[in-house]
């Protein structure tokens, strides 16, 4: 069984940009060190390779906001995100759309007119 406040973590604000990479650096970390976890939880079918390297991918996408605001709210939105993963408050759906191709969303296909009418094509 696993606690809800086991991996929660008091809201801090970072003044300084060192403390706050060392969070995010330690944050991403726990992200890594769980990906088989995550896996085996939300029964994915990928390999823990492929999840890792959506983590990063995930981390490298924010990785040039030199911002310290903005990085506060990034890093805190990533704490919770880790939190509702490792609890469990997540389904399998939510988990899915990181791996979602998102130009494979923008595509018109002719012959389906029902996702077509729900993208509003």
């Amino acid at each position: 069984m696993t606690l809800a406040t086991a991996f929660a973590e008091t809201t801090r604000y970072s003044t300084s940009s060192p403390d706050l990479k060392k969070r995010v650096l330690h944050l991403y970390r726990r992200f890594i060190r769980n990906s088989k976890n995550f896996g085996d939880l939300y029964e994915l079918d990928m390999p823990t390779s492929v999840i890792k390297t959506k983590i990063r991918q995930e981390f490298e996408r924010q990785r040039f906001i030199n911002d310290i605001n903005i990085t506060n709210v990034l890093y805190m939105k990533g704490q919770m995100e880790f939190q509702e993963l490792i609890n469990f408050w997540k389904q399998q759906c939510h988990v899915m759309r990181y791996f979602d191709d998102q130009n494979a969303y923008n595509q018109v296909d002719k012959n389906d007119f029902i996702k077509n009418f729900l993208r509003g094509n």
